[in-house]
């Protein structure tokens, strides 16, 4: 057998269409925890400009977008950036992009459990170790149960969670009578703005998601891109919507906007019902993140495996229900951090959620500044063919670099040194992976 072919029969089944991955990727996106977090405290900074921060925050996402939905175009197969950089940087690169988009990935989805479970269990008075296993042990299931499954919960989930965000914008609006403000009409200091901008950025950044899963995904070279610029455009634009209505009713009403509490807001303005739909929301993206995130993270340590990094059982196939061995580990993965952060946060759920948000945020900064310096690679190649390539690519390089440094400057000490320690240990593994399978070859000659 070829080795085309034989890379074919290892590659999971292409199960999902265009839609399915949007809504996927969307549902990792938690775009209503992303409004509470996020979104708020955009708002806090800029005030009622903060639906414009929100909108250029997305016009800054989707240039980093473009480099993916180019290199999406090039690699079909399953392992998303840790295959972009293996194939057109290096190996001892791919590994280490790999590596921390598996620090990334698993520190982003364990992050929204913690920030669905600390919502859940201050409004319903629930302890917050049994809302957060409650959550991640659904999204196991759906998980273990496979792709096509899990797609399918996330689009029927996704659906009615929008459908609650524009209802809520509409009642906002409707609540000032249609009264709409200019939001550019308010004076603000820059350097506010580029943080609002900067936590805007935050928002849309669910098409992390997408790439892992490009070798489960139907006619990959159209759908993959295309669900990229649909994700960014749309996560970005209903979060942006949703925050110019809940700013245009805190300005008719002349509410303190510093003491700003959106949970309480809506029980006070729209009753009981409304709560009970927000707080559906807020438990289904802790679900949705965390299945997301938990099926790119197999994916990407299912390809590392079958490419001779990890263990080859990692890299068993069921054609039904994909690489149910590293989906297990991953599952393993995400109940050891939401456990030791329940534990190690002594009950301050919310301090917990920001930690490993803080994390997960520095190494999906790392993780693109190497898939665009893996676009510029190849369009090094022909690169006077290839100008627009190289120009995006430098783009969303130099911005995710100023936006790491910006980032570790304003983090804590003790964040920054974990970063870095993951960074050095990945390195380290790859080392200690060479030399291993160097003396193998000698003792196989």
């Amino acid at each position: 057998m070829s080795e085309k072919a034989k890379e074919r029969n290892e590659e999971p089944k292409r199960q999902i269409g265009l839609l399915d991955l949007v809504f996927t990727s969307l549902g990792g996106q938690s775009p209503f925890l992303s409004i509470l977090t996020y979104g708020i405290t955009a708002f806090l900074l800029a005030r009622t400009f903060a639906s414009i921060a929100i909108i250029l925050g997305t016009l800054l996402v989707l240039v980093n977008g473009l480099s993916i939905y180019i290199l999406s175009k090039k690699f079909t197969q399953s392992g998303g950036y840790f295959t972009y950089s293996y194939f057109s940087i290096s190996r001892r690169l791919g590994f280490e992009t790999g590596w921390i988009y598996l620090v990334y990935s698993t520190l982003y989805g364990s992050a929204y459990v913690l920030g669905a479970s600390f919502i859940l269990a201050s409004i319903l008075h629930i302890n917050s170790w049994i809302t957060a296993l409650v959550i991640l042990a659904i999204s196991s299931l759906f998980a273990l149960l496979g792709i096509r499954p899990s797609a399918k919960y996330a689009m029927f989930a996704s659906i009615i969670e929008i459908s609650i965000m524009t209802i809520l914008a509409f009642l906002f609006l409707q609540s000032t009578h249609f009264t709409f403000y200019n939001p550019f009409s308010i004076h603000i200091p820059i350097g506010e703005i580029i943080l609002a901008i900067l936590f805007g950025s935050s928002i849309p950044t669910g098409y992390g998601s997408i790439t892992p899963l490009a070798g489960e995904v139907k006619d990959p070279k159209k759908n993959v891109p295309r669900a990229i610029i649909i994700v960014i455009l749309l996560g970005g634009l209903l979060a942006a919507f949703d925050i110019y209505a809940i700013s245009d009713h805190v300005l008719f009403f002349h509410l303190p906007d510093q003491q700003l509490n959106l949970i309480s807001l809506i029980e006070s303005r729209f009753g009981l019902l409304t709560l009970a739909f927000v707080l559906f929301a807020a438990a289904n993206d802790g679900i949705l993140a965390s299945l997301t995130f938990i099926l790119a993270s197999s994916r990407t340590a299912y390809s590392m495996a079958y490419r001779g990094f990890f263990p080859k059982s990692l890299a068993i196939l069921d054609q039904k229900r994909g690489p149910v061995n590293a989906t297990t580990i991953t599952i393993i993965v995400y109940f050891a951090i939401v456990i030791a952060s329940l534990f190690l946060s002594s009950g301050h759920v919310f301090s917990a959620f920001e930690f490993i948000g803080g994390g997960s945020l520095l190494a999906n900064l790392f993780v693109h500044i190497t898939s665009n310096s893996s676009l510029l690679r190849v369009s090094a190649k022909r690169y006077r063919r290839r100008i627009s390539q190289i120009t995006i690519g430098s783009i969303a390089l130099i911005f995710s670099l100023y936006i790491l440094f910006e980032s570790a400057a304003s983090s804590s000490p003790v964040l920054v040194y974990l970063f870095m320690s993951s960074i050095i240990s990945g390195f380290l593994v790859a080392e200690v992976i060479d030399i291993a399978k160097e003396q193998q070859e000698k003792e196989e000659d």
